[in-house]
């Protein structure tokens, strides 16, 4: 049967949360059997697979083994083969989902206006997390703007809808468009694959939902070294391959954070965190 909706989870042991995820996408399911899940686990041993048959969800579930993890957009790529739906729908196994979306969000493609989308993602204690960016190219717009008018313009008014990307926890594309510009490039394996993504799509309009999701990351003020290092290698390439100067990049990023470092010093508020991502830059600048 063909589907109009398919979700498509890559997990890496992700046993912990996967559940909580899978049992809210059936509590709020409004559109019924034109939902299809595709689950691709990374992970070395394919364990998910006899916890998902334990769970007995009135959903349909495919399960896929992907022992090399080739990282969020191969594993993506993955699940795309197999997905039957004629939307896509990145979701993060750490999300849970707390309204029903599903209706709203087939009715929001109908129009050929709309490319991409995503939801409002929150913590959950309700506060809002990050739900999308801007190009990396753009990153300076945080700097100028309060995040909380950034998120008003961008959720509220639909604004700058051609400088942003959804994150990859909740990124809805068609499936068609998505096949066209070439899915996710494997040469990622974590952070940049979404503007990456965006900017290889025809017809580039993004729009963040009024509507929530949890997401369960949330933020943290240590940064991981590891993490940095995925998106420093990221960025690198993704600047690269579009002819854009990563120096000039870092360059950037290093003036305006040693900037807000000194403003949030005056209002008495935590700095470790900046400090910590300028010293890792810095490092790699040696």
């Amino acid at each position: 049967m063909k589907k109009r909706l398919s979700i498509i989870i890559v997990t890496y042991n992700s046993q912990a949360v996967i559940v909580d995820c899978l049992q809210s996408i059936q509590k709020f399911n409004d559109i019924g059997d034109e939902l299809e899940i595709i689950i691709v686990d990374n992970s070395p041993k394919f364990e998910i697979k006899n916890l998902i048959k334990s769970l007995n969800l009135d959903l349909d579930i495919k399960a896929i083994h992907n022992p090399q993890n080739g990282g969020f957009g191969q594993g993506n790529n993955v699940g795309v083969e197999v997905a039957n739906g004629e939307l896509l729908f990145f979701l993060n196994p750490d999300t849970i989902l707390i309204e029903y979306i599903f209706s709203y969000l087939l009715k929001k493609f109908e129009s050929r206006k709309l490319t991409a989308a995503g939801f409002k993602l929150l913590s959950k204690e309700g506060n809002i997390n990050n739900s999308f960016a801007f190009f990396p190219e753009f990153n300076f717009v945080y700097f100028f703007l309060p995040i909380k008018l950034i998120n008003f313009l961008v959720i509220k008014l639909g604004m700058f809808s051609k400088f942003i990307f959804p994150w990859g926890a909740d990124l809805i594309v068609r499936r068609k468009d998505f096949m066209e510009a070439g899915m996710f490039d494997e040469k990622m394996f974590l952070c940049n694959e979404e503007p990456d993504l965006m900017k290889r799509l025809k017809f580039c309009k993004v729009r963040i939902f009024n509507k929530s999701i949890i997401h369960l990351e949330g933020h943290t003020t240590a940064l991981e070294s590891s993490r940095f290092n995925e998106w420093f290698n990221s960025t690198h390439y993704y600047l690269n391959k579009y002819n854009l100067s990563f120096d000039k990049f870092l360059k950037i990023e290093i003036k305006l954070n040693n900037l807000k470092i000194k403003v949030r010093k005056l209002l008495g508020l935590n700095v470790e965190h900046l400090i910590s991502y300028v010293n890792l830059i810095k490092d790699k600048l040696k």
